[in-house]
């Protein structure tokens, strides 16, 4: 984003004439008026530069406007060089509706932010802001999560002020946004129906070669203002260019030292011809972004820097450096769309035909962990498998322990606890070794994983006291790190530990306590265990209404984040609870879906445990014969797996339906 400036200095000029602007501009003006009554609308306009620059003189000059706290947030095709990155002058652009640059007016936006957004929300516009951070949970983010809160602190606090006083935000060159304005906008769009806020977009008509920039929704208004002569915009044919400029700029960047070079470079290396060139700044561009937590513009560089190789000779080192941004393109890409285990599936076979092993580890790392996250247990595994047997060959201890504690994690879903135990302790004696032996910040989730994930397995394996002192030394370590997705991940896991062991009351603060750090930091993906963990532990204490409603509430969270790998889980603490909330019906419901459920996601403790569940919900319902045949299939599987407190469990409940 360019710097944000104030629109009240500008020259208006002559408002060009014809019914199209005056249209555009009476609907402009309309949508301010309602904006006023708390009917915000996104309003979208495409037109010439010259054109939006007088139609926005005309708007902010106008009596309607004279009301409004006016944002102007101009985007560039390049990022400013030595300026403020985009959501800082976002922050920035704030200070105005607040009374100016002063500290008090700083601490009046983040409190804005927290009071719509909470004490990270906050933070995160403190930060921006240049203030000093005031909640120690702040340190212990990551990148991603920090990044959120700054998108939603800013939304929130905007959403905050507007209340006071309603605000027009002009966002010029929206086909150039990128980075985090991106989300903010997105953020924007979702808030804006009830707040006192207008959003006006201009996007040139000329044509764009970037895939990125932001659209407008569906429901938001769009205009288009001809080109003065009623023909279409001209666009510059690149293919054309003359070189010699891109070329005179390039020498003057390499002497710069700020580091917004080099997204400039990026741009200017292939006009003017130098592809090598080209293809560093990409990947180096790339790179920043995705440290920058900039998904999006991290995948145009990678795939700028794949364009650019392709102008180049084909040698092993530029093979390699193919193989580095695919796999750098499957990270950066999301997830469900499939992109990114096609980008690492390339990345792979590529690596094949080169014969590099250590490359092709790489991708397969980052495959098994796209499919794990996707739900593929099994082929999670294998791909992990053959990652790991290289990382052995090639004698890569810290590549061996992330695998490693990968394929752990995967095998303890999987319900082979005592496979996982000895992957897991495997992973915990490579990392106790030489430089991998020390864990700060959000690398302390490595030794975490290890230790909560042995504690789970050590519980369903029947030992109560090792599994918990597994599990408190992985929260002991997660504190003295400071990283907070891993003290909730050990919270979690200390709880569930003392649930498997039937010891309830024990579980329940670590569990509060994960459930508030969980909800504190947005960690999603974890939420819904939680949440369904404490509301089984609240059941099992005598608190049914409560645990009852935070177990309904995690299925619906798990449904709607698609989360498929806890969904049986939580359906299997949701049988339990029925069962003794004296609904045996809704208790076999639940247990049928989970036992459906996990046998097709390949997760056979958790299918073991839906059966006793299923077991125990039919035999409330006088049926004993069902029950009995559930419970032998909980019973040979749990004795496959080595489960000692399922088959305690299958034993006592197999005498009541036998004795019937």
């Amino acid at each position: 984003m360019a710097q944000p400036r104030s629109v009240a200095q500008d020259d208006a000029g002559a408002p060009p004439d014809g019914a199209a602007f005056r249209r555009a501009l009476t609907d402009i003006t309309d949508a301010l008026h309602r904006a006023e009554e708390g009917i915000g609308s996104i309003v979208s306009l495409t037109a010439a530069e010259d054109d939006a620059g007088r139609l926005i003189g005309a708007l902010v000059h106008s009596p309607v406007a004279a009301g409004f706290g006016v944002l102007r947030w101009p985007q560039s095709l390049l990022p400013p060089l030595g300026g403020p990155d985009d959501l800082e002058a976002v922050a920035i652009s704030l200070l105005a509706l607040a009374g100016g640059p002063s500290d008090e007016a700083r601490r009046d936006i983040a409190l804005a932010a927290e009071r719509g957004g909470g004490e990270l929300a906050g933070e995160a516009v403190r930060g921006l802001l240049g203030l000093p951070s005031v909640q120690p949970l702040w340190l212990g983010l990551d990148g991603a999560q920090r990044a959120e809160f700054q998108v939603e602190g800013l939304a929130a606090a905007l959403l905050d002020l507007c209340y006071e006083r309603p605000v027009l935000i002009v966002v010029e060159n929206v086909q150039w946004a990128r980075g985090l304005t991106v989300p903010l906008l997105d953020a924007l769009s979702n808030i804006v129906e009830d707040a006192r806020l207008c959003l006006l977009t201009i996007r040139s008509p000329a044509p764009c070669d970037r895939t990125s920039g932001w659209m407008p929704p569906g429901p938001a208004r769009r205009f288009v203002l001809p080109e003065p002569d009623g023909g279409p915009a001209g666009g510059v044919d690149t293919d054309v260019a003359d070189p010699a400029p891109h070329a005179v700029l390039l020498n003057s960047l390499r002497r710069d030292r700020r580091p917004e070079r080099i997204e400039w470079m990026a741009h200017h290396a292939p006009l003017a011809g130098e592809w090598a060139l080209a293809c560093a700044c990409a990947r180096h561009a790339g790179r920043r972004a995705e440290a920058g937590c900039r998904p999006a513009d991290a995948a145009r560089h990678y795939s700028d820097a794949l364009a650019a190789l392709e102008r180049l000779p084909e040698t092993r080192r530029h093979a390699q450096r193919r193989i580095d941004l695919w796999t750098a393109l499957a990270r950066t890409q999301p997830p469900p769309g499939g992109n990114a285990v096609k980008a690492a599936e390339k990345a792979h076979a590529l690596a094949e035909d080169l014969g590099d092993r250590l490359r092709a580890a790489r991708a397969l790392s980052l495959l098994a962990t796209l499919r794990w996250t996707a739900g593929d247990l099994q082929a999670a595994r294998r791909t992990g498998l053959q990652a790991l047997r290289i990382w052995r060959q090639t004698q890569s201890p810290l590549q061996q322990v992330q695998t490693l504690i990968r394929l752990g994690r995967g095998l303890t879903e999987e319900g082979r606890f005592r496979h996982a135990d000895t992957v897991l302790r495997a992973a915990a004696a490579l990392a106790s070794q030489g430089d991998t032996r020390r864990f700060h910040g959000r690398t302390v989730l490595a030794p975490v994983c290890i230790a909560a994930h042995r504690a789970r397995c050590r519980a369903e394996l029947g030992e109560a006291e090792e599994s918990l002192r597994l599990a408190r030394a992985a929260l002991a370590q997660a504190e003295d790190g400071g990283h907070a997705a891993s003290i909730a991940h050990a919270c979690l896991h200390l709880g569930w530990a003392a649930m498997t062991g039937q010891r309830y009351a024990l579980a329940v603060e670590p569990l509060k306590r994960a459930v508030a750090i969980t909800e504190t930091i947005r960690l999603h993906a974890c939420q819904p265990l939680v949440l369904g963990a404490l509301g089984y532990a609240l059941v099992r204490t005598g608190a049914l209404n409560d645990g009852a409603s935070l177990l309904l509430g995690s299925r619906e969270h798990a449904r709607m984040l698609g989360i498929r790998r806890h969904e049986p889980q939580i359906l299997i603490w949701i049988a339990e609870a029925a069962l003794l909330s004296g609904q045996p019906e809704d208790a076999v419901r639940n247990a049928c879906d989970a036992a459906g459920k996990a046998a097709d996601a390949g997760q056979s403790g958790d299918e073991a445990w839906a059966r006793l569940a299923l077991a125990h919900g039919l035999a409330a319902l006088g049926n004993n014969a069902a029950a009995r045949q559930s419970l032998d299939v909980a019973d040979r599987m749990a004795t496959q797996r080595s489960m000692a407190p399922l088959l305690a469990q299958c034993a006592k409940i197999r005498k009541a339906v036998t004795s019937v």
